[in-house]
């Protein structure tokens, strides 16, 4: 699958047969983080995922997510290193340096995660085609190269990037 600029939400929620949402908030609308701080609900909201993930599909899920995967174990975690990666170019690249909010979609076939940010938004599209590092990270080489799907709700003012992740 990997990175695609024209899939839609919509399409995705119908994709995975789409039977439970849930909402992680993680800072207040347009309020910057105060430097060098986190919040701990950024760190809870992401294992909060991890869990629920672990949970409800445990019985088709060969191996369980862990957010230590992506600083460890160096295994093949799509859901870790999205978490990760994604969160972390938030917190260095968004306006308010946080992410607002993060979102779980789950569903029969499937499930989406999404990692949302308040203010400006980025050109995904042209990060992507120009293969712009203006960091160490490798957010977008990830999204290149991963198994499961990568989008955005505007590839050109980028505010939420999406992960689904098919069975």
């Amino acid at each position: 699958m990997t990175l695609i600029f024209n899939k839609t939400v919509q399409g995705a929620l119908k994709e995975i047969d789409t039977y439970q949402y849930q909402e992680f908030m993680v800072n207040e609308p347009n309020q910057p983080t105060p430097l060098g701080s986190i919040p701990n609900n950024y760190a809870e909201s992401k294992w909060q995922i991890v869990e629920m993930l672990n949970q409800t599909y445990s019985q088709i899920l060969k191996n369980k997510f862990d957010l230590y995967n992506w600083l460890y174990h160096h295994k093949e975690d799509e859901v870790a290193y999205f978490l990760n990666e994604t969160g972390s170019n938030a917190l260095n690249y968004s306006e308010f340096k946080i992410p607002s909010k993060f979102h779980l979609w789950l569903g029969s076939k499937g499930f989406i995660i999404g990692i949302e940010q308040e203010g400006r938004g980025f050109n995904a599209a042209k990060i992507d085609k120009e293969k712009i590092k203006e960091n160490e990270g490798a957010a977008f080489e990830f999204y290149r190269n991963c198994k499961s799907t990568v989008f955005f709700d505007n590839p050109e003012e980028a505010r939420i990037v999406y992960l689904v992740y098919l069975f």
